[in-house]
């Protein structure tokens, strides 16, 4: 347990893939076109989330992944 000063938090969504080589796609489905692979440790700005899938941004990258290879704050807050 520990304290951060209010100043060095933010207000947006993050993730980190804990997958390796998890796939960003176009749109939330595994038929959809990839965009990039993952390496694990890779932290994500969560855009939205709906279902199965988050829409994030990383690198010059965005697109979808799947929400199982994701961890931040709890699951139904994704």
């Amino acid at each position: 347990t520990g304290w951060i000063h209010i100043s060095q938090l933010s207000k947006k969504k993050s993730a980190i893939n804990i997958k390796k080589n998890s796939i960003i796609y176009k749109s939330p489905a595994i038929y959809s076109k990839p965009i990039a692979k993952l390496e694990i440790g890779r932290l994500l700005l969560i855009i939205k989330c709906k279902n199965k899938w988050c829409k994030i941004r990383t690198g010059g990258y965005s697109g979808w992944v799947n929400k199982s290879s994701l961890w931040g704050k709890s699951k139904k807050n994704l």
